[in-house]
């Protein structure tokens, strides 16, 4: 008898530790995955899996000069996110930077027509990144109404 309600206690708190990952206040609406890549093209990538070696050719993909793979060195974000009632919303990437200490920056997505399943892409390149540093915290956000209705963050947000 003890052990089944030991059992059940601990998947219930199992299912609330994995379904902690992101905050959604609409159970409809979701962000399901995130990508991170930050691109160095000065570092030469050395990785048994080729997809590893291909997203560095792929940013660096048109770029020729020293100068046009300089520009775009940093950041590259991929958000997942899903939305069944496929209403507008706002999409709010937030970002802190190493030079630049507790200062919170963002950049912002209007979806006025979003699908089911959607991806916004962000980046933090070029002059901003190699004046104010990697980035070093982040935190994405869907914004209706002017309140949040889901999210994510990294560790250190």
């Amino acid at each position: 008898m003890h052990s089944n309600l030991f059992f059940r206690f601990c998947a219930v708190t199992l299912a609330i530790l994995l379904n902690s990952g992101c905050l959604s206040l609409d159970s409809q609406i979701k962000i399901t995955n995130s990508k991170y890549f930050h691109l160095d093209p000065e570092k030469e990538i050395n990785s048994p899996d080729p997809m590893v070696r291909f997203e560095q050719l792929h940013f660096l993909h048109g770029a020729v000069t020293d100068k046009e793979k300089k520009q775009r060195a940093g950041h590259y974000y991929v958000f997942w996110w899903t939305d069944p009632s496929r209403s507008s919303a706002t999409i709010r990437f937030e970002y802190r930077q190493k030079k630049t200490g507790s200062q919170v920056y963002y950049h912002e997505v209007k979806a006025l027509n979003p699908r089911t399943k959607n991806k916004t892409r962000f980046q933090v390149t070029g002059k901003e990144y190699h004046s104010k540093g990697k980035v070093t915290a982040w935190r994405v956000s869907i914004i209706r109404e002017n309140q949040i209705i889901a999210s994510d963050q990294s560790y250190l947000w």
